[in-house]
């Protein structure tokens, strides 16, 4: 998936050029707004607007190590009445000031509604340009380093780095297709080369040439889209084109997910205004059949969202067996200083079943896996 790809709310965010600035996140900049890593997340609420049970579970602070037992975990869901939520995992970015310097940290959420921390790290630790992709399973992380012009692979805690030369190109943000083998770009705007390596540096593979945006990856498919269609291919396989049945005057702005077996997706688009910019788009979700096109348009968690206020964009689609989702859905608009995340679970109907709040603390960072 995007996620890269935690923050995309505009198609800005595609690529980043490995020359850059040093960023004081490791997730990019909304489309309206600028980094506010001192603002904590503040969950919605579903407003009684749909039927959903709420989960207020958020994480505690503290623990270390790597892939230890966890040290801080958060109150449990109310009992009673919640359908059921798969294992997920979270991850929250490093945040970087004078008052406050936390490593990044995976949690994963038991059965019981809690967010226990499992591992935490300094990947990439103010060296990267642009976003920090960490893997599925949470234990390695993958970024461009600003200054070097090469890709960095390593561990989560920031150890053990595997260096590809990049050689000066503009780089995409790079992603995982699966826990041990990630995916980016070379090249400059409208010209890319996408290259697949594993994350001990060998296996490199050009994917695809001559390419007009960076991919996104889900569950091991590669996404390109524009704004009414989206291009889905495996590393080894063929292409396909998908046309999703959405309503005229509407454009695609991001690819959250993509289910293991490639049968469909789930896309964000919007209504598009004239200043381009974020915080007056009214976002609709959709879960795509990918043999027909035929779309399923997801029902917003807040009422007011079916308004053009900004509010509510899918960022990280996650399609489960059962035909459900999970969604990690910003509350906030890309004029807000920082993101407001919240998972919510779907009927395979497309109607909201529960919410749930992510780990407290720094607001930055996305749903694994």
């Amino acid at each position: 998936m995007n996620l890269g790809p935690f923050t995309q709310p505009a198609r800005r965010y595609r690529a980043l050029v490995g020359t850059a600035a040093l960023l004081f996140l490791s997730v990019a900049v909304t489309a309206c707004g600028s980094a506010g890593p001192d603002r904590a997340s503040t969950p919605a609420g579903n407003d009684g607007a749909f039927p959903a049970t709420s989960d207020t579970s958020v994480g505690g602070a503290g623990g270390s190590g790597s892939g230890v037992a966890p040290i801080t975990t958060a109150p449990a869901d109310p009992a009673g009445g919640s359908p059921q939520w798969p294992q997920l995992t979270w991850y929250t970015a490093q945040e970087y000031g004078a008052a406050q310097n936390d490593p990044a940290r995976v949690w994963r959420r038991t059965s019981d509604g809690r967010w226990q921390q499992v591992r935490e790290g300094r990947p990439g630790n103010g060296t990267a340009a642009g976003q920090i992709a960490v893997a599925p399973d949470g234990r390695r992380a993958a970024w461009v380093e600003a200054s070097a012009e090469r890709l960095l692979i390593s561990d989560f805690e920031g150890t053990k780095q595997r260096a590809i030369p990049t050689h000066g190109q503009q780089t995409c943000a790079p992603s995982w297709l699966d826990s041990d083998r990630v995916l980016f770009g070379l090249g400059r705007e409208k010209d890319w080369t996408v290259v697949a390596v594993n994350a001990d540096g060998t296996g490199r593979k050009v994917v695809a040439t001559r390419q007009a945006s960076c991919p996104t990856v889900s569950a091991g498919s590669i996404a390109q889209f524009t704004d009414r269609a989206v291009r889905i291919r495996g590393e080894r396989g063929t292409e396909r084109s998908i046309t999703p049945s959405v309503p005229k005057g509407l454009v695609i702005d991001g690819v959250a997910g993509i289910s293991r077996d490639g049968r469909s997706l789930v896309i964000s688009t919007h209504v598009p205004n004239a200043g381009e910019c974020g915080c007056g788009w009214r976002f609709r979700t959709y879960r795509v059949d990918a043999a027909s096109g035929k779309a399923t348009e997801l029902t917003p968690l807040k009422r007011a969202w079916s308004e053009p206020n900004g509010h509510g964009q899918a960022v990280k689609a996650m399609i489960l067996a059962d035909g459900g989702l999970v969604v990690q859905v910003n509350t906030a608009t890309p004029a807000d200083d920082a993101p407001a995340y919240r998972l919510v679970r779907y009927g395979a109907d497309g109607r909201v079943q529960a919410d749930a709040a992510v780990p407290a603390g720094q607001p930055w960072g996305g749903l694994l896996g």
